[in-house]
Order: structure tokens, then C-alpha cells, then sequence
């Protein structure tokens, strides 16, 4: 198994400053900065952290890795499989989903199959020892949309259905908080009792959820849009940029993919 351990050497300190509804925003990477590295690929909409504290994302068929001061592509460029979401798991394990296959990062060749999935175009995360994969696509002949975890044996237990697709889902150790269109869910991964949390007003999907372990608080964001949850109050951050959310420690981290952007809200700005 290969773990996401990459020993990088970065010639130049990366660190603009810019501005998010009128505060200060450290800028990781925008479209000049990926123009400058001669990088052409389209992102696709999922982000997560190296065990070394790298920023992973990808194409449909290729690995990068963000770093202080460059961009660079790591593993070989996938041709059998399109790469439609991924997850790196608390050992170091890169996981990601193609079709109806479950695959992991491994010596030779670079991904194996793992397992076997309920369906294809299949979303995943893993913040604890399990691993969830979920409907996030809509389809004309599917009227039912869940939440599956994979134990470590691999087995598959369904934890609960909605009528929507399933757009985002943030792991706790005893319970799933996950999205579908506007709503905001809850369910139990032993009981696998679902309630709802909240409904925004506007019909705007919720298209991501973390935890902020500083601040303790929720985030979760639309595409224009985000949104926190903190002792009991809900409170609109920013209303000029949404996207895929992520929390490292040092503050909220943003990716919006349509436009090539990583923006990071430091913890004394939020």
C-alpha cells in the first residue's frame, strides 16, 4: 500500500495576499498561478490533504499535489478509469472511486481495486478507520439515493436513503452530517436514525460540510455561498464565493474548481 507520504523540494515561497468580502485571504492557488505552471488540466470537485500536509486534487485522470511554491503531478495519468472522487484516509491511504469500482494507491501498478461499488459516479470521504460512498449524481431511472460504509473487511452496509442525490458528507466518530439539495442531515452510523438539521431559505444545494476544531463550529457552503454553525447559530460568512470546503488547522480552506481557485479564511479572520 502506498501511503501519500511525498517528499517535495520547493524552490520559491508561495504567499499572495488577497481579498474575500473585504478581508484578508491567503491565496494558494488561482488561474495565473496554474497558467504559470503550465498546467491546462480541469479539476474535478474534490480536494483533500497528504499526510504530509499537501493539498491533493485532480483531473479525470491525473494527481496533483500543491505545495508552498508549485504544483506538481504525482502518480502516472490514468487511461482505463476516469477519476470522479477521492479521499485520502487517516493512514495515509489514497482512495477514489471510478465507475463502479473502488480503488487504492499501491506500489505497482500505481491503483488497484479495492471493491466492488453499488453504483457508479459515486462520491467518498473518510475522516476515522471507515470509508462512505455516496449517490452524488442524478439519474433518470433512480428514485432513491444513499449513504454506504465500507468496513475494513469491506463489507458495504446501506445507512440511509434520501430522494435526492447526496452532494456532501462530513464523518464524526458516532454520526454522518451530510447534504442534499438545500438541506442539512444527520444520520447515526449505529442506529442509522436520519433528522434533519436545517433548511436554507433559497433553493441553493449545499454542496459541502466540515468541522472547525479551533473554532468549533460547522461550515458548509453552496456554489456562491457559506454558511457557519456555531453555538446554535447559524451565520452567513460570505456570499461572494462558495465551493468545496476543507479545515486545516490554520483556518478554512476553499476550493472552487470552476474557478481554479484555493483561498484559505485564517482562523482570526473567521
Amino acid at each position: 500500500m502506498k501511503h501519500i507520504n511525498f517528499v517535495i523540494l520547493f524552490i520559491c515561497f508561495f504567499s499572495i495576499v488577497g481579498k474575500a468580502q473585504n478581508t484578508e485571504a491567503d491565496i494558494l492557488l488561482d488561474s495565473d498561478f496554474l497558467s504559470k505552471s503550465s498546467i491546462n488540466d480541469k479539476f474535478i470537485n474534490s480536494v483533500d490533504y497528504t499526510s504530509d500536509g499537501f493539498i491533493l486534487l485532480s483531473s479525470a485522470k491525473q494527481f496533483y499535489i500543491l505545495g508552498i511554491g508549485g504544483i506538481v503531478p504525482v502518480f502516472e495519468s490514468l487511461s482505463g478509469q476516469n477519476i470522479e472522487s477521492f479521499t485520502v484516509t487517516t493512514n495515509g491511504i489514497l482512495m477514489f472511486t471510478s465507475g463502479n469500482s473502488l480503488y487504492q494507491a499501491s506500489e505497482n501498478p500505481d491503483f488497484t481495486k479495492k471493491s466492488d461499488l453499488p453504483d457508479s459516479n459515486m462520491g467518498i470521504t473518510s475522516n476515522y478507520s471507515d470509508i462512505f460512498v455516496f449517490d452524488k449524481m442524478q439519474k433518470r431511472d433512480k428514485k432513491d439515493y444513499s449513504i454506504y460504509q465500507i468496513s475494513k473487511d469491506r463489507k458495504i452496509t446501506k445507512l440511509t436513503t434520501v430522494s435526492a442525490p447526496v452532494l456532501s458528507v462530513f464523518e464524526q466518530p458516532k454520526q454522518l452530517i451530510f447534504s442534499t439539495k438545500n438541506m442539512l442531515l444527520c444520520v447515526d452510523t449505529k442506529t442509522k436514525k436520519t433528522y434533519q438539521i436545517l433548511a436554507l431559505p433559497q433553493e441553493n444545494n449545499i454542496i459541502s460540510i466540515v468541522g472547525d476544531t479551533v473554532n468549533h463550529a460547522f461550515y458548509f457552503s453552496t456554489e456562491n455561498a457559506i454558511y457557519r454553525i456555531k453555538n446554535n447559530k447559524f451565520e452567513l460568512i460570505t456570499d461572494e464565493l462558495g465551493g468545496i470546503l476543507k479545515y486545516d488547522g490554520e483556518g478554512l480552506v476553499i476550493f472552487n474548481s470552476e474557478k481554479q481557485l484555493i483561498i484559505r479564511l485564517r482562523n482570526n479572520i473567521l
